[in-house]
Formats: C-alpha cells, sequence, structure tokens
C-alpha cells in the first residue's frame, strides 16, 4: 500500500451538502419527491409502489394507460442515473479526473434531455385530462348515467397518476440541472486546483532528498501487481511501433505515388503534380501509417499483454495512431523527397525532424498525464518528469525557429514564433523555480495541444478542399455523370461550396474541443468533449445543441426545394387542365406556398422543443407592444416578409414608386433601399409596396418600350417621315428587331401632327441612352432630307 500523498493528484475534499444539497440528496436515495402535509392527500409515487390497475381506456387502449408504463421507466432509468451521478460526486476519494467529469457531465445532460421529453408528454396528458374532467364535472349530478360516473372516476384515476408522474419529471429535470452545475462547479475547482498547486522548487536540495527518499514507491509500480509490471513489453511495444511507422511509411508514400500517376488531369498551366506532392497524398499517407500503428499495437497488446492491457496501454492505444498521423504525412513534407525539398531544401533542412519531434512530445504528453492520474510514480519523480517535459518542450520550440528564422523565406514569420517561444520558455522558467511546476506543465502541454490540433485541422481542412476539387472538377468523372442526371454547373458549384463549409465547421468544432482539454491529446477526451457539443443543453425547455441546428436547417434547405418543385408541377402541370384564370392561379400558389412554411416553421419549433406554451410570453409582449403604437412596425414587417415570400419587386429591378425611379439596391425585413440616379439612396418602406402602385421596369427580366413623340408638318410627307423614322431606329444595335420599330400617329392639329415611335430594347435602364441616339440620328437624317422635324 502507497503512502497518503497531499500533494498529487489534488484533494478536494469531501463535498459539504448546502441545504438544496441535502433535498436532492433525499430526493435521490428516497426515489420520491417530497410528501405533503399530513392534511393533505398525496398520490402514491412510482418509485415506491407498484403502479395501480387503470381500468382499460375507452378509446382502444390509446390514453394514458398506454403509455404510463413506459413513462414510469424512463423516470425510473433517471433516478437511478442521478443516484450514481451524485454518488460520484461524493463519495470518500473526491479523485475525479477531468474526463471523468466530462463523461458525468455527458450523463447527466441526456437526463436532463430524457426527462424534459418526458415532462412535455405528460403535461399534454395532463391538459387533456383536466379538460375533460371540468366538462363532467367534480362531482356526479342527480339522475346521471352509470357510464358518466364510471367514465369520471377512470380520469379521476388517470389524472392521479399523470400528476403523480409530472411531479416526478419536474423533480427529476430539476435535479439534473442541478447535478450539471455541481459538475461544472467541480470542473472549475480542479482546474484552478491544479494551476494554483505549488510544490518544493527543484532549486532546494529539499525536492531532491525527497526524490532520493521516495525511491523505493517508485520501483514498486514496476513489481508484479503494480500499473508498470509489464513495462518492458509496454515500452518494446511502444517503440516497436514507432519504429515500423517509419520503416512502412515511405512504401505507402511509393503506393500512393504510383495511384496518383493514374489520375493526373490536365490543367489551364499545365500539367498537376503527382498526388505523391499534393496535399491528398500527405493526408492519406498519415491515414494509413495511424492505421498500419493501430493494428500493430492491438496485434502486440494481444499477444503480450493482459486481457485488459491496464490504463497505460490504453494510453497508448490512443496516443499510437496520432503518432502514427504525425509521421506518416511529415515524411511527404519533411523528407528528402517530400515538398520542402523539393521547393526549399533550406527550409527541409532547419525543419528536419519535426514530425518525430511533434510526435514524442505528444506520446510523452499523454503518458505523463496518465501517470499522474494512476499514481504510478511518487509525487517528487512525477514533478522532475513534468518540468523535464517542459523545458523539453519549449528549447525544441526555441530551436527550431532559430534554425527557421534563419532562412531568407521565413524571417517575416520565424521571429515573431521565436520571440513568443521565448516568452513562454521564460515563464515556465520562472515558474518552476517558483514551486508552480503545474502550472508550466499545463500551460506546455495545452500549448502543443493546440499547435498540433492546429495543424492537424488545416490539413485535413486542405485535404478535404483537394477532394472536393477532384470530385467536382468540370471535366471529371463524377461531374460528368453528375451533368447526365440534369446537373448544371452552377448546382455542383454550389454543392462543393456547402461541402466545404460543412467541413470547415466540424473541423473548427474539433479545434475547440481540442481547446477545451486540460493539456492532453487524448482521443478519448476529445471525442467526448466534440460529443457534448452535438448534444448540447436544454435551457428553459428549449433544446439548444449543434445537431438540433443541423437538422433545422437541414429540413429549411429540404423544405425549400420540395415546396418549389410542388409549386412548379402546379403551376405548370395542374393548373392548365383547369379553367381558373390567372387571379385564382396565383391565390392558389400563394395560399399554398404560406400554409407550407408555417408546417415547416411548426415542425422546426417541435424540433427544438418549443411549444405553444414557451411563445404564450412572446405573444403577449407582442400584443402590448402593438396596442402601444408598434402597428407601423409590425405592418412593415409583415410588408416585407410577403415581398420575399412573392418577391413582385426584386433586387436588382428598375421600379418606379411615389415619382421616384430607381435600382433596387436591398430588400430587408423592414424597409427597401432603392439606389436613385444621382447617386443617393430611397429608404422606402415595405408597406408602401403593398398599399400603393408600383412600377417594376424590369420584372422578370423582360424588355423594355421606348417611345418618342414627333410633331411633323402637315405639308411634309408623311409616308416618307414614317419609312425614315423606322429606317433610323432599325439602324441602332440598341432597338430589336422582333417587334420591329412602328409608328403610330398619337394627335392631330391645324398645322401638324403627332407622330409616336416606339422601339423594344433589351433593358429599361438603356432608355437614355437609346433615347440620346435616336434623337441624334433622326437630326441628322432628318436635316439632310429638308424636313422640318420637332419633339412633342
Amino acid at each position: 500500500m502507497k503512502e497518503h500523498r497531499p500533494t498529487r493528484p489534488i484533494k478536494t475534499g469531501r463535498t459539504r451538502l448546502t441545504r438544496n444539497g441535502a433535498f436532492l440528496a433525499l430526493t435521490l436515495f428516497c426515489g420520491t419527491p417530497l410528501l405533503p402535509s399530513a392534511t393533505q392527500a398525496a398520490p402514491p409515487s412510482a418509485a415506491q409502489t407498484t403502479p395501480q390497475k387503470i381500468p382499460a381506456d375507452t378509446n382502444g387502449g390509446l390514453g394514458w394507460s398506454a403509455v404510463s408504463d413506459t413513462i414510469n421507466r424512463q423516470l425510473e432509468d433517471s433516478s437511478a442515473t442521478l443516484k450514481q451521478i451524485f454518488a460520484t460526486l461524493n463519495r470518500a476519494d473526491a479523485n475525479i479526473g477531468s474526463s471523468e467529469l466530462d463523461d458525468l457531465a455527458a450523463r447527466t445532460q441526456r437526463v436532463q434531455q430524457n426527462t424534459q421529453d418526458a415532462l412535455n408528454q405528460i403535461q399534454s396528458y395532463d391538459d387533456i385530462t383536466d379538460s375533460y374532467l371540468k366538462i363532467l364535472g367534480p362531482k356526479a349530478a342527480d339522475n346521471e348515467d352509470s357510464s358518466v360516473t364510471a367514465q369520471r372516476t377512470r380520469l379521476q384515476q388517470n389524472s392521479q397518476a399523470v400528476k403523480s408522474a409530472l411531479m416526478r419529471a419536474k423533480l427529476y429535470n430539476l435535479q439534473a440541472q442541478q447535478l450539471n452545475s455541481a459538475v461544472a462547479t467541480r470542473r472549475t475547482r480542479l482546474q484552478q486546483a491544479a494551476l494554483s498547486e505549488r510544490t518544493v522548487s527543484p532549486a532546494a536540495p529539499k525536492f531532491w532528498h525527497a526524490l532520493l527518499t521516495e525511491r523505493p514507491e517508485n520501483r514498486s509500480s514496476l513489481h508484479p501487481g503494480g500499473v508498470l509490471a509489464d513495462w518492458m513489453m509496454l515500452l518494446i511495444g511502444g517503440i516497436g511501433s514507432l519504429v515500423l511507422i517509419g520503416v512502412i511509411s515511405p512504401f505507402t508514400l511509393k503506393a500512393l505515388s504510383r495511384a496518383g500517376a493514374r489520375f493526373r488531369t490536365s490543367a489551364e498551366n499545365g500539367v498537376k503534380d503527382a498526388l505523391a506532392n499534393s496535399i491528398l497524398a500527405i493526408t492519406l499517407n498519415g491515414i494509413l501509417c495511424a492505421i498500419f500503428s493501430g493494428i500493430v499495437w492491438l496485434i502486440w497488446s494481444a499477444a503480450a499483454l493482459d486481457t485488459e492491457g491496464g490504463p497505460i496501454a490504453l494510453t497508448l492505444g490512443e496516443s499510437l495512431p496520432v503518432c502514427g498521423f504525425i509521421i506518416g504525412a511529415g515524411l511527404p513534407v519533411f523528407g528528402r523527397k517530400g515538398v520542402l525539398a523539393e521547393g526549399n531544401p533550406g527550409e527541409r533542412k532547419a525543419l528536419r525532424g519535426v514530425d518525430w519531434m511533434l510526435a514524442l512530445s505528444i506520446l510523452s504528453l499523454n503518458l505523463l498525464r496518465a501517470f499522474q492520474a494512476q499514481d504510478v510514480f511518487g509525487p517528487t519523480l512525477q514533478t522532475l518528469l513534468e518540468i523535464v517535459f517542459s523545458l523539453g518542450v519549449g528549447l525544441c520550440a526555441i530551436d527550431v525557429f532559430r534554425r527557421l528564422g534563419n532562412q531568407d523565406d521565413t524571417k517575416t514569420f520565424a521571429p515573431t514564433a521565436l520571440g513568443l517561444s521565448s516568452l513562454v520558455f521564460g515563464i515556465s522558467l520562472v515558474a518552476i523555480l517558483l514551486g508552480y511546476v503545474s502550472f508550466a506543465f499545463s500551460l506546455n502541454g495545452w500549448l502543443l495541444s493546440i499547435g498540433t490540433g492546429l495543424a492537424v485541422v488545416v490539413l485535413l481542412g486542405l485535404c478535404w478542399r483537394s477532394v472536393l476539387d477532384h470530385v467536382f472538377e468540370s471535366e471529371g468523372r463524377f461531374s460528368v455523370r453528375l451533368h447526365a442526371l440534369g446537373l448544371s454547373s452552377r448546382r455542383l458549384t454550389q454543392i462543393s461550396v456547402i461541402l466545404s463549409g460543412l467541413g470547415n465547421v466540424l473541423l473548427l468544432l474539433l479545434l475547440f474541443s481540442i481547446a477545451q482539454t486540460d493539456g492532453s491529446f487524448s482521443m478519448g477526451d476529445i471525442g467526448n468533449r466534440l460529443k457534448l457539443l452535438f448534444v448540447g443543453n436544454t435551457i428553459h425547455g428549449v433544446k439548444i445543441s449543434l445537431d438540433t441546428v443541423v437538422l433545422c436547417v437541414g429540413l429549411v434547405i429540404v423544405a425549400y426545394y420540395l415546396i418549389r418543385q410542388t409549386k412548379h408541377w402546379i403551376r405548370d402541370r395542374f393548373l392548365p387542365t383547369t379553367q381558373l384564370d390567372i387571379g385564382a392561379t396565383t391565390s392558389i400558389l400563394s395560399i399554398f406556398t404560406y400554409c407550407s412554411w408555417i408546417l415547416v416553421g411548426l415542425g422546426i419549433l417541435s424540433i427544438a422543443g418549443l411549444s405553444v406554451q414557451n411563445l404564450t410570453w412572446v405573444v403577449s409582449a407582442l400584443s402590448v407592444g402593438i396596442g402601444f403604437g408598434l402597428q407601423s412596425i409590425v405592418q412593415n414587417f409583415v410588408s416585407g416578409m410577403i415581398l420575399m415570400a412573392e418577391r413582385p419587386v426584386r433586387v436588382g429591378d428598375l421600379v418606379e414608386i411615389a415619382g421616384a425611379k430607381g435600382d433596387v439596391k436591398r430588400i430587408s425585413i423592414r424597409a427597401t433601399d432603392i439606389s436613385l440616379g444621382d447617386g443617393s439612396t430611397l429608404i422606402v418602406p415595405n408597406s408602401q409596396f403593398i398599399t400603393s402602385s408600383v412600377k417594376n421596369c424590369t420584372t422578370s427580366g423582360s424588355t423594355s418600350v421606348l417611345t418618342l413623340n414627333f410633331k411633323v408638318p402637315s405639308t411634309a410627307d408623311l409616308d416618307k417621315v414614317k419609312s425614315l423614322l423606322i429606317e433610323v431606329a432599325a439602324q441602332r444595335p440598341e432597338v430589336l428587331s422582333n417587334p420591329a420599330p412602328s409608328v403610330k400617329v398619337s394627335a392631330l392639329s391645324n398645322f401638324n401632327l403627332t407622330m409616336s415611335l416606339s422601339v423594344r430594347i433589351m433593358s429599361a435602364r438603356d432608355g437614355g441612352g437609346v433615347q440620346d441616339a435616336i434623337l441624334f440620328d433622326v437630326f441628322r437624317r432628318f436635316g439632310a432630307e429638308n424636313i422640318t422635324l420637332t419633339t412633342a
């Protein structure tokens, strides 16, 4: 038995229960809510007594009795889980690590979500039961039919069972919230205590004396029954896996080179690099080496170690694939025939061995974390190992950036990195000399994890982008097949951009999960934190999590395309077979669109866990606000929704409203910005587009008609004037030939008549320039013909 060591790991002591904690402990271990006073009648708890046999419902077993057993089992499972979590938080040895706290947080989140779902379901049954009881009345009336009395009795029994389950669900949900807060508090306190822990300074003789005196304790871990009893097999397996990775990596890279030669494609600037020199080869080689290292370790641990292998073996099993990925991805970059060797040999020489250095640092970090959690060594030796790790990582970083700074191409980046690494090393050295070794170790471990995670995330992001470029290449095999299915190049580009964005979001979440760790690069710890991001939390009955957000966004996208295709089918296939006019057709399409989006909105609210009861206060606040003068804001808001749904006016249209004419620049939810000809912007409330007349000159990209009026003397040859006007207009390239220009007589007087020249042009925006050109041509042509002509 090892003697108690107060310095490591940190003992936080048994948590004392406050009044809330006493209430939580009592309700958890009793399994029932607190009973009301003796004068009140309390329903029996489902956790203490067997649920009563409720008579069959008259609706064919579709009432409360059909779901009561399932809900009661769900609540009992939640109660058992809460008891386990509470017992773990308040056990005698309060040495709970960060990974165990993450597991407790995930379990608490699941219980909280399950109880919230059960609470919503039970609340619905409670409301329906109360409504029925209000209709039947609390007591039997005179000469009441026996079937009505039996139904009232059955509903009262159901009401008692429902209210009991409702009370339990509320209680367990509250307990889950309290435990979630307790776990968060414990994690914060653990991190603060670890950073503020102070040990004997290594500069003091007392430190080295303690190291010599605890030598038997350190050796005990290596003896049979100790954590490192199989240390020789663990050492051989770890070193052997790393050596095999270094041996196998060049062969996998050559295989990728041969495979990449088959997929070379021609580009505008020549032939693309082979797959071996691309970002895809770097990532694939790293993945293959990671898989190989994991398989080698599994085979070795199964053959040379016990069934479990121990916690140190599990740590090696998680760390070696990461080291394999780093070494495998580093060979195509830092190797003799890598990218840097071909592009900049000086940088390759400066960064030589960085991949192995980084891999060994990650392996050492994870092993030291495992040694600390398992009390493998005494506190002084553990502290010495952490000092060596902190100083070693700092010196390696300084040396790498110093060598890199000697290169001409990297002087702008390397000095900054060298200064930061020197600052971190100085802080770590001062902290170690003052006895704050845990702070220095956590700082260097966290920076090492962040740097490694950033490099991995950037590499995976570039690889994902490269894969999308190869898959959606304009002349690629995959793109050609998708073109045959009817997908345009623009649609394929949109899909590529969306997939690239989703991949970047996932990688950022991965980096955020790495940053949340306490300085370790454990895949299990990172996976648990990433899972917590997707599981999310329930706040005031609203489920807020990434999976819910992704599901809601996906539902909106699918609904958009489904509604649009259905509208096209109704408009182009179904409505032409009817005798409805255009007004009825437009109304049907608008009503269908609005109803569809309302259903989609209700579905999103249901997925998010929102109900009408959650939105009651919002509706009440809006009602009061509208009553106090928000009518115009609400009117513009609704008008903006109509404009965005029906889109009678779109961005880029040339419109005329209230005597102003300009291009629509932006349509917001409250107002629309119109860019005028003088460079100013006219802000028009959306309600004016609904309540007043608007002239849209470019609806759906249609052509525009330009009309010019001329006064012609009655003595002139009218047929010649008409033909000359048509000829002058037809010679302009901006004027469309179909329909051809036309001239009509629009007014008569004693001495002259008015002729109107109408031409069709591509866009109303060209009207001013085309009008000036036609008037100039008419002036010149009619002057040559000695015909007097003026504009009306």
